[in-house]
């Protein structure tokens, strides 16, 4: 992995979970590291970088382990309502994973929630 791309990871996992408001002093912080370490060069790579990937994903992405029968559909569209008001059910798009042993997995522009198995377990590891 070149810098640019470690450089980008670790930004985007460093404004993973914060306000809009505090992008701005986080990127601040950013660039006074690569000023530090004399990379600075690097820098539009990287922003560009970061912004690729932070384009919002205009639909939800559902994954199971199996399809969910229409009530827990709905169920799952209304909390992601709750949450994100401005979402519609035709933008929200439910996707089978096999190798999923269950749980579910949301993604919607930069939100991400892990409920799977998977993901529950490796938070269990981290405390």
């Amino acid at each position: 992995m070149d810098k640019t791309a470690i450089y980008s990871k670790a930004f985007l996992e460093s404004i993973h979970g914060i306000t809009a408001d505090k992008v701005l002093s986080a990127l601040a912080r950013f660039k006074e590291v690569l000023k530090k370490r004399e990379e600075m060069h690097l820098y539009p790579r990287i922003l560009r970088t970061v912004i690729a990937s932070l384009e919002y994903r205009e639909n939800a992405t559902i994954t199971t382990a199996r399809e969910l029968d229409e009530d827990l559909q709905k169920e799952v569209f209304h909390k992601l309502k709750k949450n994100f008001p401005e979402i519609t059910a035709d933008r929200i798009h439910f996707k089978i994973d096999e190798k999923m042993m269950g749980g579910i997995l949301v993604e919607y522009r930069d939100f991400l929630f892990d409920g799977t198995v998977k993901g529950v377990l490796r938070k269990i590891m981290r405390k």
